[in-house]
């Protein structure tokens, strides 16, 4: 895919947080998010677990995110995608024609 044909297909707006240490007023930890990026991605649903593992972390939807290359994102950061909110499971950084990331995520419960 070259570079113009790659940009065509980003067209969802994503943004990738990591969770700093916060505390509240008495000292408990409380989760805070740092935004680190913000980025048009393209979005494709991956197939979930089995029907009889409904119940399982398996099940829960999986999300593959294709955006321009970038180190900033890490495993374990969170994806927000209008509405839903993701846990980034992988990182991959493909470096074939057009350098690109590719992201997997899974909805939170």
């Amino acid at each position: 895919m070259m570079g113009q044909e790659f940009s065509g297909i980003l067209r969802e707006r994503i943004s990738i947080e990591r969770q700093a240490p916060g505390r509240d007023a008495l000292g408990s930890a409380e989760p805070e998010y740092l935004t680190v990026g913000v980025f048009w991605a393209a979005a494709e649903a991956m197939q979930t677990g089995a029907v009889s593992e409904a119940e399982s972390r398996s099940a829960l939807p999986r999300w593959r995110f294709t955006l321009r290359e970038t180190r900033v994102i890490k495993p374990g950061d969170r994806l927000v995608w209008g509405d839903r909110v993701m846990t980034i499971s992988s990182v991959i950084l493909e470096h074939r024609r057009t350098r690109k990331t590719i992201l997997q995520a899974e909805e939170k419960r």
